[in-house]
């Protein structure tokens, strides 16, 4: 029979605690939001010193005058509220093998430790100390969702050692006697250890009777449905309403009420008391129904208000307004929308339930219809046995409805501030013949920040005619108002795509991506490799055929076997093909010896196949790390496109006296396709100003003279237009009334040098140079200082240098946001993409829009 220490004790363990409001909450306080956690960083188990290969940005391991190691922050403070964790290492049910790495966790009145000994299978959480007074100590530990955690209980400066203090959450755990004047005065971990060898004796029938807090609610809202499913029916002796026919919690009928006590909110709530019933504490109230304590000063406010948004069922009972009262479970359908916010329908656990499958869906991008699935409706009805799950209809058209309205006002609100901005077309098929064309705008910050935003999506015919994509881009460009600072449009570099983008105003940009896609995917269908690589995969399917070849891959390269059998799985991808052929040719010695053991026909492979290979390999490697080059950030910058084309044309794919006849063949041909895709003299215009304001490039070495010259005179006519344009911006000032106006004072009357010479010596300032000479002497400066190193990012220089070049920085601004990729790269150039196309494939044609645009935008949720 479960009493209500332990059901609160299991409603705890889904709950964290707020330092600031003092309230306890389940994955977001009302207050002050959603709670920060501190990451490890990614670390494989088994591997050597996992411990402090695993220690988050911002803290340190060092070791202790006291001897052993602890940890100490870096950064200028760790705020109050943070959560490190989880404490991580081996499972333990033998309280003998416990070190003072170890902490016990509570699991349905049982316990079980986590050890970190070994620091190949823990984190850094195991160099942490634990405090020698309560005074010093920072951090406090608890059991959140059946693991450790260490939770900052005060702000940590930059240089403090990080240590650990058992409080009374983790007092609770451990099933100690609570009370006012109980001390946890622990100290040293060698102390705590003595109360691990008692835990095995403790049951549930043990532990207090009993349980306080430091806040005002000990339960959250969300877990009360969970509580009263424990509920048992005991009579009450010592309250003064036995007969009432309420289910109240075991234990109860030990708590005290007050002796002049009248009303009858009393029926559920009493203090706790002593063995002489006298009352212990005054300023807690203690609930019948769920245990929760409250705060008392003297009136029934707090008793009132929580029976009506807790229990709202014994509330109308008690009062005798149960008919007055919808109750929670009423289909939430049968409500009108509009009746939603003047009709208390929905309960604060509903509501946020609700709100928690919108994310779901949101950001796993699911199609809605999910919620409706047997397996879906299950795992809800255990996680919350009270929640009723709204039809797909009605998490369609209003919870994500009001979502997509309230973010697409957010977002409509950036954008009219927009001075410029850039456009990327990702153009994506949807299931059938249904295609998509999905527009996300590019900007920089004043702060130099680099951001995208997602706009919309839209339907376009399957053969991708111009008047199809002109008529999408002009409606999307007038709907969000980025017709006129809109310049660049970065997509498929097809006529239609180019034709419509130029009806609209914006000039078309190849997406790099798709070009380097194009080049590596030409030379794996050329007729040579492909014989090649088929006669290799009839050689590894024979391998894996063989228990003995099988056993001796796994034993020469496991490596090599997990690449070896993606390549039969998924063939050649075009973005993975390298690291595949490199790696076979690097074992081509072990490949041979196992065809010599084999000695079957038609899977030999001969001198001249290791010869396209290596040939191959070659090849690729340049283009293989150009892809890479532009996973370093989500949307790499177009700066970037100009330097990394000119240097496969013109060095790493250069014809070579040493190369085979086949290698030559192939390096013409990828020459060719990088000049076609990048002949059109206006696109190179605007890749070389892009380089231009780039001041890892801002030399221009990879440019021919006059191509230089050009380059640097556009950019001096770029940054002036750019910087009379925004001298013209009106200036909304609200006008003086007339007769405010000081009275004009009479001209200045010229000084007798002045009448004499001020026609032929005029003063030259600073305020006489014209914009054009402004911006040349910009340029000019620019191009003469120090070349920043190829790994900076470009927007981080313009940062901190913006001030000394005002014109170039707004020209900075609009030609570094503009992408080198139509959408980002990792979906090009790793798994990523096909798992984000084969989600909104998925999607119900009525709900991508609204859903693309929601998870594009997460920020503004």
């Amino acid at each position: 029979m479960q009493t209500a220490e332990e059901a609160c004790a299991q409603l705890e363990d889904e709950l964290l605690f707020c330092e600031d409001c003092r309230l306890y909450f389940r994955d977001s306080c009302p207050q002050h939001g959603a709670p920060t956690f501190i990451l490890d960083t990614p670390v494989p188990e088994n591997v050597p010193s996992r411990a402090l290969l695993s220690l988050p940005e911002g803290l340190v391991v060092k070791e202790r005058s006291q001897g052993g190691f602890g940890v100490w922050g870096t950064i200028p403070i760790i705020p109050r509220g943070c959560f490190f964790g989880p404490y991580e290492g081996e499972i333990l049910v033998d309280r003998s093998e416990c070190t003072v790495y170890s902490w016990a966790i509570r699991d349905n009145g049982s316990y079980f430790y986590i050890d970190a000994s070994d620091d190949s299978k823990s984190s850094w959480m195991r160099y942490v100390a634990c405090a020698s007074t309560e005074e010093e100590h920072n951090l406090t530990v608890f059991q959140y969702r059946g693991k450790i955690y260490y939770r900052a209980c005060q702000p940590i400066p930059s240089g403090t050692e990080l240590l650990v203090w058992i409080g009374e959450e983790y007092a609770r755990t451990l099933g100690l006697k609570l009370g006012e004047h109980f001390k946890y005065e622990f100290g040293e971990k060698e102390l705590l250890m003595k109360l691990f060898q008692d835990l095995h004796l403790k049951t549930l029938d043990s532990l207090p009777n009993h349980i306080t807090t430091r806040s005002q609610y000990v339960c959250n809202d969300m877990v009360t449905p969970l509580i009263q499913s424990h509920k048992q029916s005991y009579p009450i002796n010592n309250v003064g309403h036995s007969s009432s026919g309420f289910q109240l919690l075991e234990g109860t009928q030990n708590l005290v009420s007050l002796g002049r006590a009248q009303s009858r909110y009393w029926t559920f709530f009493g203090f706790q008391g002593d063995a002489y019933g006298r009352i212990i504490d005054k300023t807690k109230i203690i609930c019948k129904l769920c245990g929760v304590r409250l705060s008392y000063s003297g009136n029934t406010t707090n008793l009132r208000q929580h029976l009506i948004y807790k229990h709202r069922r014994e509330y109308n009972e008690l009062v005798g307004t149960q008919g007055a009262v919808v109750e929670p479970q009423k289909n939430i359908e049968s409500v009108s929308p509009r009746e939603l916010p003047s009709r208390a329908v929905v309960t604060p656990t509903v509501g946020r339930t609700t709100k928690a499958v919108a994310d779901f869906i949101v950001r796993d991008l699911m199609p809605i219809e999910i919620i409706e699935g047997e397996g879906f409706v299950q795992m809800l009805s255990i996680l919350d046995p009270n929640y009723k799950l709204p039809a797909a209809s009605f998490l369609a058209h209003t919870i994500l409805k009001e979502m997509h309205i309230q973010a697409k006002l957010k977002v409509m609100e950036l954008v009219k501030h927009l001075q410029e901005c850039s456009v990327s077309l990702d153009l994506w098929k949807h299931s059938g013949s249904l295609s998509y064309l999905t527009l996300t705008i590019h900007y920089v910050t004043e702060a130099f920040e680099s951001k995208n935003t997602v706009l919309s999506s839209r339907v376009v015919s399957e053969d991708l005619s111009e008047e199809s994509l002109k008529l999408v881009l002009q409606d999307v460009a007038d709907e969000w108002g980025i017709r006129e600072n809109t310049f660049y449009a970065v997509g498929l570099s097809s006529p239609s795509v180019k034709i419509a983008a130029s009806k609209v105003g914006w000039k078309s940009l190849p997406c790099v991506g798709q070009v380097l896609k194009n080049c590596i995917e030409a030379i794996l269908q050329h007729h040579t490799i492909q014989t090649t690589l088929d006669r290799f995969r009839r050689l590894i399917a024979t391998i894996f055929s063989s228990a003995a070849q099988n056993e001796e891959l796994t034993t020469h390269g496991p490596v090599l076997k997990v690449h070896l059998k993606m390549f039969l799985r998924d063939g050649t991808k075009w973005y993975s093909i390298y690291t595949l052929l490199q790696s076979i040719v690097d074992h081509s010695k072990f490949f041979k010896g196992l065809i010599e053991t084999l000695n079957e026909d038609g899977i030999s492979l001969q001198p001249e196949d290791w010869s396209i290979l290596q040939d191959v390999v070659d090849i690729l490697k340049p283009l293989s790390i150009a892809t890479s080059t532009f996973t370093k950030d989500q949307f790499a910058g177009l700066s970037l496109v100009k330097p990394v084309i000119t240097s496969l044309l013109y060095k790493h794919l250069a014809p070579n006296e040493s190369d085979s006849e086949f290698s030559k063949n192939i390096k013409k041909a990828i020459h060719e396709e990088l000049t076609f895709k990048y002949s059109d003299s206006e696109v190179n215009q605007v890749l070389n100003l892009a380089c231009a304001l780039d001041p890892r490039f801002r030399g221009l070495d990879f440019l021919s003279q006059p191509d230089r010259v050009e380059t640097l005179h556009l950019l001096k006519l770029e940054a002036s237009s750019l910087a009379k344009i925004q001298t013209v911006e009106p200036i909304c000032v609200t006008p003086e009334p007339q007769n405010s106006r000081p009275p004009s004072k009479k001209a200045k009357q010229d000084t007798g040098i002045e009448f004499l010479l001020g026609d032929l010596c005029n003063v030259r300032n600073a305020s006489a140079s014209t914009v054009n000479q402004q911006a040349e002497q910009e340029i000019s400066s620019f191009q003469t200082s120090e070349a920043s190193s190829l790994c900076q990012d470009p927007l981080q220089w313009w940062k901190m240098h913006h001030t000394q070049y005002p014109l170039l920085a707004r020209a900075a601004r609009k030609l570094l946001a503009i992408p080198a990729t139509s959408v980002p790269t990792n979906w090009l150039f790793t798994d990523a993409g096909l798992a984000v196309y084969r989600k909104r494939s998925a999607l119900t044609a009525e709900h991508v829009d609204m859903l693309v645009f929601l998870n594009g935008n997460r920020l503004f949720i």
